[in-house]
């Protein structure tokens, strides 16, 4: 079974995604999911509504847009890893929320969608590729978190995170 950055590889490569930042909205539209925005209540970023064969993703519009796009994208990673999951409302839906359990990535599979989203956002060979290409001050790592992070579209701190769990920058 391919590994969960593969399978994010997998996906922006049938999407002809070759650079940041990463469309979400036209991924999740190309795997056949629907992404709709409303506001809600802080602590709930975000479901993944799934009805049969069709699902939904419900999107927190009150967010900052990066928070949005890491939702959209985990919220994918629950559609691709998960087919099953045990919150049901009823026979015929279940919903999976992103909310802060799912920040705290204590369960197996918020861990794993976390995992696939941040693969999703921020890949591995496209960092690689963008951190050649910039003059790296390794005194000033601040600074490159910075500029990557508003390049991919993603939190500070969902950057700093990716570059030390790949290896790209040393832990203070």
């Amino acid at each position: 079974m391919p590994t969960i950055e593969q399978q994010a590889a997998r996906l922006l490569e049938e999407n002809n995604v070759s650079r940041a930042p990463i469309p979400v909205d036209s991924i999740a539209k190309a795997v056949g999911l629907d992404v709709r925005y409303a506001p809600t209540t802080d602590d709930v970023s975000g479901a993944l509504i799934r009805n049969g064969k069709s699902a939904v993703i419900a999107v927190n519009s009150a967010q900052h847009e990066n928070r949005q796009r890491f939702t959209i994208a985990h919220e994918i990673g629950h559609f691709i890893l998960h087919k099953r999951t045990e919150r049901h409302v009823d026979e015929d839906f279940r919903i999976d929320y992103r909310n802060t359990v799912s920040s705290e990535a204590t369960q197996r599979s918020e861990i794993e969608a976390n995992g696939f989203a941040a693969a999703l956002l921020m890949p591995g060979n496209f960092l690689k590729r963008d951190l050649l290409r910039m003059e790296v001050d390794e005194s000033d790592a601040d600074q490159t978190i910075q500029t990557l992070a508003v390049r991919y579209k993603v939190s500070r701190r969902a950057m700093e995170l990716r570059l030390l769990n790949l290896g790209f920058i040393s832990p203070v």
